[in-house]
């Protein structure tokens, strides 16, 4: 890795650095305050009360929130500051129980809610032994309400809490004389022996391994925080920090030490051409990664060092997968991948396909046809179905690809005639409730959704085949969404929102040039397919078969576009002749169709999924072409590759499609 030195031009020494509102921000002390910048050149500083909190040492964000902890010079009391920005700040008082201030030596945003840890100890005053050690851990959504629990160890070893990480559904705090204490919930904590003696100061949780460092050259790692095993790291300098990013773990400490280890078990040592000092902060963020330092003895100021990371892997909290068996049993985190294409469908079901590096790990997760992939926050789930190892004689990669859940009722057809008559929704239910359940655990969600009425034979068609028509037909979503609490398989309908200038109930929204929210522009106008008369004809030969006429509107010259559609294959057993012409008249509805605009553009992202997503009917301007549209959103696809995030919308028209029920 190839690391640029600057001078930041803030007094003081540096301390923890995070990166929030696209900008990076790091702590220091003598004086106490905090530093930002965009461009990690030219940094900007707030001053911080050090009444309150005179060593600010630790710094977290989420939730729209920072928070600092560290040291007060007011000897009775432990603060901690809250901010919504960054830049003016309020001090809260830490109800720890004791009148005397206590040291916050790591406070981290885990799990989506802040953690930090003080502690204290009681001692023999005649022989000055340690009788117990509690170590306190409080946590908060929002720096407001907070909750206090407590480790309380009966023993004359120094335990004292250094760091916290969160992974895999567990806890691991670090600290003085090789402690380890583990916890899945913050309240009951475990011990586990470390194997090792030295203080342990720094954990971080990356690629499904924890990976701690501390004095005299100490790692370890473990992959269920459990069981440790001590890795060489061919120094003894004391380390303090170690995070994990982009494919990369970096270890840090004193003695300008930096180490690079791309599993966690073979480290690195890079060369500090700059001797920087001792380094206390690490963060990677925005492909970078950066570390704060001790002051610079010649000017007082925090040196700052930065690395690019070019390894052609994507990670981000954001971005984990999270790997299922298909009885819902969770089975373990990928939060590291060469590339992901995810595509989301309103009408059918989505796909993916996803690549990464072979590690065993990846390997066991997704090596197995239908283990289930889950995004945080996304309610769609993929199932893998294909999986491929590739080696080109250079790299090799494991990919894997697939449909999101509601592609499993193509594995299902309906077995008899089954003859409809009710909304479209309904009918959809009805084709489940016929089919061969896929599992045992499978409910259908009723809905409040409304639909037109329809009428339809259907016998021996496939289940996924049909579901799509009646989807398009009623202009609604469908898809299947696992329920891993309760361990079922929900189907649901769904609709997005109207966000077009049409309509003042939702908040409008706009693609166009001059809102600079698309690039790459494609428009496509066309009267190929157009159909606006169709002749059904169904049962009987000659002058005796059924003849039905489907219009929607009266046209003649250039503008009639005619066509016949044969549906022989619509049974008229058991059915009126009104019932019969009613199914033929729905036959010819959906072949009926307008002229075909597309529009094909590359969006910005930061508006997906808050201001615009999949199903809703937005506007879309583009100026230099005279262009403007009322159209409804029906695929997203996603692509994350080398660091970078690309959304690419398709559109249909707002109003229900035209298709063929057969």
């Amino acid at each position: 890795m190839e690391w640029i030195w600057k001078d930041s031009n803030i007094k003081g020494n540096g301390r923890d650095i995070i990166y929030a509102d696209e900008k990076f921000w790091f702590v220091h002390n003598s004086p106490c305050g905090i530093a930002y910048s965009n461009d990690l050149v030219n940094w900007s500083n707030v001053e911080l009360d050090s009444t309150k909190i005179s060593s600010t040492n630790n710094l977290a964000y989420g939730n729209s929130k920072f928070i600092v902890t560290g040291y007060s010079n007011d000897g009775s009391n432990t603060y901690i500051a809250v901010s919504d920005d960054g830049l003016t700040w309020d001090y809260k008082l830490i109800n720890t129980g004791k009148d005397f201030s206590m040291t916050s030596n790591s406070c981290r945003f885990i799990n989506n809610r802040f953690v930090f840890l003080t502690g204290w100890y009681n001692y023999n005053t005649v022989t000055g032994i340690r009788n117990y050690t509690v170590i306190q851990i409080y946590e908060t959504i929002d720096g407001n309400n907070i909750t206090k629990h407590e480790f309380r160890y009966d023993g004359p070893d120094n335990i004292a809490s250094m760091d916290i990480a969160y992974g895999n559904g567990l806890y691991v705090i670090v600290g003085e004389s090789g402690t380890i204490l583990t916890s899945n919930n913050l309240t009951n904590w475990t011990r586990v022996s470390s194997g090792v003696n030295n203080k342990l100061v720094g954990v971080t949780y990356g690629r499904n391994i924890f990976v701690v460092t501390g004095a005299n050259g100490t790692i370890l790692t473990s992959e269920d925080g459990r069981s440790w095993i001590k890795q060489k790291s061919n120094t003894t300098s004391y380390l303090i920090r170690s995070r994990y990013g982009n494919g990369t773990f970096v270890a840090v400490g004193y003695n300008g030490t930096i180490l690079t280890s791309i599993n966690g078990i073979d480290w690195v040592e890079e060369s500090d051409p700059f001797n920087t000092g001792t380094i206390y902060g690490l963060v990677f963020a925005n492909n970078y990664y950066v570390l704060t330092c001790n002051r610079l003895s010649t000017t007082g100021n925090t040196p700052i060092l930065y690395s690019q990371i070019s390894r052609e892997l994507t990670y981000s909290s954001d971005e984990s997968l999270y790997v299922f068996d298909k009885n819902l049993n969770f089975l373990g985190v990928v939060d590291q991948f060469i590339s992901l294409r995810w595509r989301r469908k309103y009408y059918e079901a989505g796909e993916f396909e996803l690549i990464v590096a072979p590690y065993q790990n990846n390997i066991n997760l997704l090596s197995k046809k239908d283990n289930i992939i889950i995004r945080q926050d996304y309610n769609e789930a993929a199932l893998i179905d294909t999986i491929e190892f590739n080696d080109d004689g250079n790299n090799v990669q494991l990919k894997v690809s697939g449909n999101f859940l509601s592609y499993l009722t193509e594995r299902r057809i309906i077995r008899k005639i089954l003859n409809f008559k009710g909304s479209i929704i309904e009918g959809e239910k009805q084709l489940l409730r016929e089919m061969t359940p896929l599992t045992d655990d499978f409910e259908i969600e009723p809905t409040s959704i409304d639909s037109d009425y329809v009428e339809f034979q259907c016998s021996y068609k496939n289940v996924y085949e049909y579901l799509c028509k009646l989807s398009k037909l009623s202009n609604v979503g469908f898809r299947i969404v696992p329920n891993i609490e309760n361990k079922v398989y929900r189907f649901e309908n769904f609709i997005g929102l109207n966000r077009s200038s049409q309509q003042s109930l939702n908040e409008r929204y706009v693609f166009s040039t001059t809102h600079n929210n698309l690039e790459k522009s494609t428009y496509t106008d066309t009267l190929v397919d157009k159909c606006n008369y169709v002749l059904v004809g169904g049962a009987g030969e000659g002058t005796s078969r059924t003849l039905v006429e489907v219009k929607n509107g009266d046209y003649e010259g250039f503008d009639l576009f005619e066509t016949f559609l044969d549906a022989k294959n619509e049974s008229n057993n058991n059915l009126s002749s009104t019932e019969y012409k009613n199914v033929l008249e729905t036959r010819g509805k959906e072949k009926l169709s307008d002229e075909t605009k597309s529009i094909e553009f590359t969006a910005i992202s930061n508006d997906y999924r808050t201001k615009w997503d999949l199903g809703d009917i937005v506007d879309v301007e583009i100026v230099d072409w005279n262009i403007k549209e009322t159209l409804r959103i029906t695929e997203v696809e996603e692509t994350i590759e080398n660091g970078t995030k690309s959304v690419y919308p398709t559109f249909g028209q707002p109003l229900a499609e035209k298709i063929k029920l057969d």
